[in-house]
């Protein structure tokens, strides 16, 4: 008889003022099940599974400085399972009614219980990594990559939950089976799986939901730049995949004395460049910001090193099962919850510098020789984009498209370039103020089919916009869609009322001979571009124009808004 081979599952989850949930979550991951019910047939693939591996949970979870009663809850739970067990020993069990779940079915797990001995919280990236550590004291030996393959005696699974949130009773063994029977051998060790979920209260950030949880494979690595493609709480990784980044990033105590520049320079002592580079925005980021967006900066710094990003969609362990949200994810909007507390400004300055680091600066479809690009959106986001951008970044851009007339007749976006990086506007003179604008840079708008090298197309798309902007419907064409009648791919349609638009007078302006401010149009069907202009919220007409300049997607084109 061959051995069977140990997989262990350690659920870290962070704690801080979850009194209210924490009890429901732990619950949720200590009673994990294994199908074998006759309402659910296990699969082939489940069967073949356990012929092979037999599986444990160890529930991790670390109280961060918590002020409410979620440390005493948790050790409740933790002294009531212990009785439990001692009973179960010694025969002294309670008789009465046979319980819902038989032994077989329920995966072996126990909670280990770890929180800060001075009291005060660190954030959540400090609480997950103690949560690690518990269950894993040899972890100063640098467990070996080797340590989740098929020849190893044990394997090491992570499986990340929020203290809010709520696990499926199959999300164990669902993306424990997708991992070890899904997931090729050679690429197990840089894989992050997430899976879909569903949202509490029901309709919550609906587009972000419909988005996420209809991605390809292929579109979870397009579209990183937008968002983080794979919820936080659905990610399941070996133990490897955290060693090799270097665990959460972890703020200093308030009281330590350390600057944001000090981590930088330790950072860089260390002999790791991303550290320095991507996960800690040196002009951004303060002592405060550094215990936000943990997720984000661990995403990015996993897909520097080369790692993997795989979504869970349908059933594995059962048969004839639909698509399982393996995690029940809640909105909460309150100061207690870290993405509510977590500002636009902070993920959009770590995600450009995240793109300025993997892409501009290294890829050489933009960085050679310097090379020129453009930014794709003369709105908010487009804008927001180039601001963010280090100066010798900003240098770079070519230019702006859109397809807004407004912008389009304005022609320059007027950037000052004595204020970069002031981050608030100050009052000045007349003196000041006409130094600034002659210090002020202006970068062309052009119309988007001037990145298109087709004469065909080119005007074919010419044609249809002055159409468009000659007519009643002007003011809806390329418009991003706000309502609920989500054109996500797959989502589900939600009818909402029409809103009346707001029409503008027929006298206005309109732009109908395209300019190309002196710029070389050879060059401008070359450059590589950054669409600024969020997806699926145009009735497809971003995408189709995107399709018609020809670029390929995460090779000369990538979608950042």
């Amino acid at each position: 008889m061959s051995e069977v081979t140990v997989i262990e599952v350690d659920v870290i989850i962070p704690v801080h003022n979850a009194s209210s949930t924490i009890k429901e979550a732990v619950s949720s991951a200590l009673h994990q099940e294994i199908p074998s019910s006759p309402q659910q047939t296990p699969s082939p693939l489940l069967e073949a599974f356990l012929k092979k591996y037999s599986i444990s949970v160890t529930v991790c979870c670390y109280d961060d400085g918590s002020e409410d009663e979620s440390l005493r809850i948790l050790q409740q739970i933790k002294s009531s399972r212990s009785e439990q067990r001692n009973r179960t020993q010694t025969g002294d069990a309670t008789v009465g009614k046979p319980t819902e779940k038989s032994v077989e079915q329920l995966i072996p797990s126990r909670l280990i219980l770890g929180y800060s001995k001075d009291g005060k919280a660190r954030g959540a990236g400090f609480a997950r990594n103690r949560a690690i550590e518990m269950n894993n004291p040899l972890l100063e030996t640098k467990v070996d990559n080797s340590s989740c393959t098929e020849e190893s005696s044990s394997i090491k699974f992570l499986c990340l939950l929020d203290s809010d949130d709520v696990m499926h009773k199959y999300r164990i063994i669902e993306q424990t089976l997708y991992m070890m029977s899904i997931v090729e051998d050679e690429n197990r060790e840089r894989t992050i799986l997430g899976s879909t979920f569903n949202r509490d209260p029901p309709g919550s950030t609906w587009h972000y939901s419909s988005w996420a949880n209809n991605l390809t494979d292929q579109r979870l690595m397009l579209e990183r730049y937008r968002e983080i493609t794979i919820l936080h709480p659905t990610w399941f990784m070996p133990l490897a995949v955290w060693l090799r980044v270097g665990g959460y990033i972890e703020a200093p105590p308030f009281d330590s004395g350390d600057t944001v520049q000090d981590i930088c320079s330790r950072n860089k002592s260390s002999g790791s460049p991303f550290l320095e580079k991507c996960l800690i925005h040196p002009k951004f980021d303060s002592l405060s910001s550094l215990r936000l967006a943990e997720d984000l900066r661990f995403f990015h710094a996993h897909l520097q090193l080369n790692g993997i990003l795989r979504l869970h969609r349908t059933s594995l362990a059962t048969v004839g099962n639909k698509a399982l949200p393996l995690v029940m994810y809640r909105h909460t909007e309150s100061n207690q919850s870290q993405s509510f507390r977590t500002s636009r400004k902070l993920l959009l300055q770590l995600r450009s510098l995240a793109f300025q680091n993997s892409v501009i600066r290294i890829d050489p479809h933009w960085n050679i020789d310097e090379k020129r690009f453009v930014i794709w959106g003369c709105g908010r986001d487009g804008k927001d984009f180039f601001k963010s951008l280090d100066q010798d970044i900003q240098e770079r851009v070519y230019c702006f498209v859109d397809v807004d007339a407004k912008k389009l007749n304005a022609g320059y976006y007027v950037h000052n370039t004595s204020d970069r990086g002031s981050g608030m506007k100050e009052t000045c003179n007349v003196t000041e103020s006409k130094k600034r604008r002659g210090n002020a840079r202006k970068i062309p708008i052009l119309h988007f089919s001037f990145l298109i090298s087709d004469p065909q197309v080119q005007q074919a798309v010419r044609s249809e916009w002055v159409s468009n902007c000659t007519t009643e419907e002007k003011t809806n064409f390329g418009r991003i869609d706000k309502s609920k009648s989500d054109n996500t791919p797959c989502s589900p349609k939600i009818s909402q009322p029409k809103k009346k638009q707001k029409t503008h007078p027929t006298n206005s302006p309109l732009v109908t001979i395209l300019k190309d401010r002196g710029l070389d149009r050879k060059l401008l069907c070359e450059l590589p571009v950054v669409v600024c202009v969020a997806m699926y919220r145009t009735n497809g007409i971003l995408e189709r124009n995107v399709e018609k300049i020809g670029r390929v997607e995460g090779k000369d084109i990538w979608h950042f808004s």
